[in-house]
């Protein structure tokens, strides 16, 4: 990102199926009989475009518990809880950016396409859709959600071994009071996981994970629908690669041949 330029003003505005370039694009391969290309294109801008929502909604949803949070008693349960959110936050943010970033890359080269296909011809256009980098770009998304996935998760964990450890050590002292007043230590009771602060934000993070790993499915499954098309086009070239090395060995061979009938006549 260039200096001086802050997240917002790196966004590519409104649905990328209205983008300018995307239409264009859209148009070109239908013009030009390419409807594996063009419902590949779509699919991967419609996704992008909900991924920047639901990551969107994410971060909403995160906001509200820290304004929660921000109203309680100051203690050291609020502070961590605080804390877990406010770390939370910054990766979707970061995760949001990139989705950003990758959505202003495809509209850039989109119309980068279009540029080619006018100025070189078809060739140029098939050449350019896989410019696009559709399979990577879903290879690097899909990464990034699951590690951010699986930080919530291990995140969780951590705040529920915090909360344990808080409870048994406030039990702990408890019993110390007593035993200074010479009265009756008393059982420390378990802890009930399903209520207070710890559980309120564990369960937010909770359904910001589940929300992160339902994109990343989505993400895998248009992975491998588009890369099994890119795999067969790829397999296809080679065919053609591989005839084509063929003809140039022959060629020698036949000349070769040619050659010692020639010596035999003579």
């Amino acid at each position: 990102m260039e200096e001086g330029k802050t997240v917002e003003s790196q966004e590519t505005r409104g649905p990328l199926r209205e983008q300018d370039s995307i239409r264009a694009l859209l148009e070109l391969l239908e013009q030009q009989g390419m409807e594996q290309e063009k419902g590949d294109v779509i699919r991967m801008a419609d996704h992008i475009d909900s991924m920047e929502m639901q990551l969107g909604t994410v971060l909403k949803e995160l906001g509200e518990v820290k304004k929660q949070l921000g109203v309680m008693q100051e203690s050291k349960v609020k502070l961590f809880a605080v804390n877990t959110i406010q770390k939370a936050e910054h990766q979707v943010q970061t995760l949001r950016f990139q989705v950003g970033e990758w959505k202003r890359k495809f509209v850039e080269r989109a119309e980068q396409a279009v540029f080619d296909f006018k100025e070189k011809g078809k060739d140029a256009l098939a050449s350019a859709v896989k410019g696009l980098h559709l399979t990577q770009g879903l290879q690097k998304l899909q990464s990034s959600l699951h590690t951010v996935m699986l930080s919530m998760d291990q995140k969780i964990d951590r705040m529920g071994s915090m909360a344990e450890e808080l409870h048994v050590a406030k039990g702990h002292l408890k019993n110390a009071f007593l035993e200074m007043n010479g009265k009756d230590t008393a059982k420390i009771t378990e802890r009930n996981p399903e209520q207070g602060i710890i559980f309120q934000t564990q369960k937010v993070l909770f359904q910001s994970m589940r929300s992160i790993h339902k994109l990343e499915q989505k993400t895998e499954r248009l992975q491998q629908q588009i890369g099994k098309l890119e795999e067969r086009q790829g397999k296809q070239a080679s065919l053609k690669d591989t005839l084509q090395e063929l003809r140039q060995e022959t060629a020698p061979r036949q000349l070769g041949k040619e050659e010692k009938q020639k010596a035999a006549i003579r």
